[in-house]
């Protein structure tokens, strides 16, 4: 039996995963190298190291480099130098994607390669295979989901009454979160896989800085049990939207009655909602974890042995990014023992302590009305 040789560039705990997954399950894969940075530095399962990337990029017994270090750079030059050297790559690394992501393929279509990153959106879950293969026949209308762990682990335990410090700590204590959690809850992790998502679904090309982007940092467990007395529930939420060929991405926490899917998910676990003209699809699992994103590094590289269709194909539609609509939002008094103002501007409607309105207050107006105003996921 023929054996498919990778190289890995990084060797922490996705790529530690990932040789433990490939010896366990796949005998037609054999892990070569790895580049680390220290190869001093004690790992779960031993594989021969390098610090020379070269190693592995021009290795000519390696069939495969996989991407598992993360960031812009050197993570772009060392993935168009495999290409260049014609070897497929598969890639874990959302950030280099959302802003590098279609010069890269198209190193990867001229070198007539795979570049292949299932593994780089909602970690174990198969949205963008759906995305690039069964849904890719019909016309797609939204998609969005919860695809941050840590936000939703942090947002699941202010529920519980926890200050947002604590639930921050305890989710970089139990692995959710990393030691520098900023682009997390600031939003920008989800930013970038709602943009890989847009892209692939609505085969278009989406520039990163047109992601109207806003984290969790300012949500206080005061929030969340005022929602959750009203049965309510928040999540932070990627959104992509088509409305008369304008396209418009979002990142905000929004907000959703019980039980809303998005509400229901514990830990690091994602969901994606994709809404087109054959229905509404669900994808749900986890998002996070060395052997979750692992799965998904194995299946991309199981399908370039078998030669499967990739996703280089050129984005061939561009839609004019439009900014997202500011609006509906859910209204309700920051002081419990002060009453919802009647006759809001722009009102649609209310349920007994809070209201839905059209469109957001400024900040001045929030103050005079003693509001708290939050993005409403719900349909009106």
């Amino acid at each position: 039996m023929h054996r498919t040789t990778i190289g890995l560039l990084g060797f922490g705990t996705v790529g530690q995963a990932l040789v433990s997954l490939i010896r366990e399950s796949q005998p037609q894969i054999h892990v070569a190298k790895a580049v680390v940075r220290d190869v001093h530095r004690q790992r779960s399962v031993d594989v021969p190291m390098t610090t020379r990337p070269e190693d592995v990029l021009l290795n000519p017994s390696i069939d495969v480099v996989v991407d598992v270090m993360g960031g812009r750079d050197p993570a772009r030059q060392w993935i168009k130098e495999a290409l260049h050297a014609n070897k497929d790559v598969v890639t874990a690394n959302k950030e280099v994607l959302a802003y590098h992501g279609e010069e890269l393929l198209a190193v990867a279509r001229e070198s007539g390669r795979h570049l292949r990153y299932e593994a780089a959106v909602a970690g174990g879950v198969p949205v963008l295979d759906a995305l690039a293969h069964h849904l890719s026949v019909v016309p797609l209308e939204r998609i969005d989901g919860v695809l941050n762990g840590t936000c939703n682990f942090v947002l699941s335990a202010m529920e519980q009454g926890i200050p947002y410090s604590r639930a921050l700590a305890d989710a970089k204590r139990l692995g959710y979160a990393e030691a520098d959690p900023a682009a997390d809850i600031e939003g920008d992790d989800t930013a970038r896989k709602i943009l890989l998502l847009a892209q692939l679904g609505f085969h278009t090309t989406v520039p990163m800085a047109s992601v109207d982007t806003m984290g969790i940092t300012e949500i206080t467990d005061h929030h969340l049990a005022r929602l959750k007395s009203f049965h309510l529930g928040l999540r932070l939420v990627g959104t992509a939207a088509l409305n008369n060929g304008l396209l418009s991405l979002r990142v905000a926490p929004t907000v959703y009655r019980v039980p809303h899917p998005f509400l229901s998910l514990d830990g690091p676990d994602n969901v994606v909602r994709v809404v087109s003209s054959a229905g509404t699809f669900w994808f749900q699992g986890p998002g996070a974890g060395g052997y979750a994103t692992a799965t998904s590094i194995v299946s991309d590289i199981t399908r370039i042995i078998h030669r499967t269709i990739s996703v280089n194909n050129p984005n061939t539609e561009r839609y004019p990014i439009h900014p997202a609509k500011r609006g509906p939002y859910v209204c309700f008094t920051h002081d419990t023992d002060r009453s919802l103002p009647l006759g809001l501007p722009g009102e649609i409607r209310r349920l007994g302590s809070y209201a839905i309105v059209s469109e957001g207050f400024a900040a001045e107006e929030l103050d005079e009305y003693g509001l708290c105003q939050f993005l409403w996921g719900e349909e009106e």
